[in-house]
């Protein structure tokens, strides 16, 4: 059997190299007039996010904002206090031209909840915006719970998530030599963008573009299994964002059937909460250090479940294999990965093919349950890579 060509089992162990801080525009919550696509205008009591031309680095937007005036019109801060901010606060220019509409909640998250937007334009009257065609997804989080979430083992930070997005779309844009549009970007990477990263006095939104065809497991879960061509189809669209991933420096460490959308033709990785920078050593890479354990149990890669150091790009691609046996098979691989886990012991010893194939009685080809047998082994250095996986027999059919 070849062995990984791409884990690199003798470097050196790092922690995860930081992001640059992020900066926020700040914004207010406002009522007003909305053309909607019909052309007709209704008021919309406090549901209109508008940036108020005001910025500031990520862990000082929640203090700044404890000093500001809780209007919906404006934001002001004290004279001396903005002198001595020059070099945190920029000023952008008080016609704003976009800002967003809050719908219905979507869904809970970790530190708030998820709103299904629209995107808004001026419309030409000053009271007055208008829906445009695009829709966006919000998070919303409280900095309250943003604080009280700092000092503990979270499976997500909204800062580190926000830096990462960022991170990627300025590698994105770099490597293409201009700014590229959101849609562009997205589209090109498979993985979520940013339209917008802003902030009041209370909380911290994350504003994305709205993924049409909702989560890839809700999609599974409404189908109970995919067929061999659909999988192969979807999981070639996730290789093309882990591809960014590793281009970028990045491990995502949250990859999931959870985290993956669907738009259009395509999917979209999302949810960078638990992205890390991959350290580099003279250019090569390096294992990351132990880490608290964190994440979705199915999942997980097994040095991810035991604490030990790991290698961001393998424990990526096994939560790949994960995918892909949940939406050959309908189901999961099993409940904690650990040699305990008397079906985890049997499908990363080589035995995948006997309990898939003659004790489940799946309906499976050769090729098929050879690449899943490939990429879900104990050892991270006899797991496929992500070119490893592309040169299976079963992905060029």
């Amino acid at each position: 059997m070849n062995r990984n060509d791409d884990y690199p089992p003798d470097y050196p162990q790092r922690s995860p190299a930081e992001f640059p801080e992020p900066i926020l525009d700040c914004c207010v919550i406002i009522s007003s007039n909305v053309r909607d696509r019909q052309g007709n205008v209704q008021f919309c009591p406090n549901r209109v996010i508008q940036k108020n031309g005001q910025s500031a680095p990520f862990n000082r937007a929640g203090d700044l904002n404890d000093n500001m005036e809780k209007d919906d019109s404006s934001v002001e801060t004290n004279s001396d206090e903005s002198q001595n901010d020059e070099e945190h606060l920029e000023t952008i220019p008080q016609q704003i031209e976009i800002a967003y509409l809050i719908k219905e909640v979507i869904r809970d998250a970790i530190f708030g909840k998820v709103i299904h937007g629209t995107v808004l334009k001026r419309s030409g009257e000053n009271d007055v915006w208008t829906e445009t065609t695009e829709e966006c997804a919000i998070k919303e989080m409280p900095w309250e719970q943003i604080r009280e979430g700092r000092g503990e083992q979270r499976a997500e930070n909204p800062q580190e998530e926000i830096a990462a997005m960022q991170h990627l779309k300025r590698c994105y844009d770099n490597e293409g030599g201009q700014h590229a549009s959101v849609t562009t970007a997205m589209r090109d990477t498979r993985i979520i963008m940013p339209l917008d990263f802003l902030y009041d006095h209370q909380k911290l939104y994350t504003i994305t573009p709205y993924c049409t065809g909702g989560e890839l497991f809700d999609l599974l879960a409404q189908r109970s299994r995919f067929s061999e061509e659909e999988s192969r189809h979807f999981l070639r669209s996730i290789l093309d964002g882990i591809e960014w991933l590793q281009r970028a420096g990045l491990t995502h460490k949250d990859i999931s059937l959870e985290n993956t959308m669907v738009n259009d033709d395509m999917t979209v990785i999302i949810d960078m909460g638990m992205c890390l920078r991959i350290p580099v050593d003279n250019a090569q890479r390096c294992r990351i250090k132990s880490r608290p354990r964190c994440g979705k149990l199915y999942y997980m890669a097994p040095e991810v479940y035991a604490s030990e150091p790991f290698d961001g790009r393998a424990v990526d691609m096994w939560a790949v294999g994960v995918c892909l046996f949940m939406m050959l098979t309908g189901q999961a691989p099993w409940e904690h990965p650990t040699p305990l886990d008397i079906q985890f012991r049997y499908f990363t010893n080589g035995y995948l093919t006997r309990v898939v194939r003659d004790q489940w009685n799946m309906n499976l080809s050769a090729d098929a349950v050879d690449l899943l047998q490939r990429m879900l082994l104990l050892d991270p250095r006899d797991r496929l890579s992500l070119q490893q996986v592309r040169n299976h027999p079963w992905m060029t059919l």
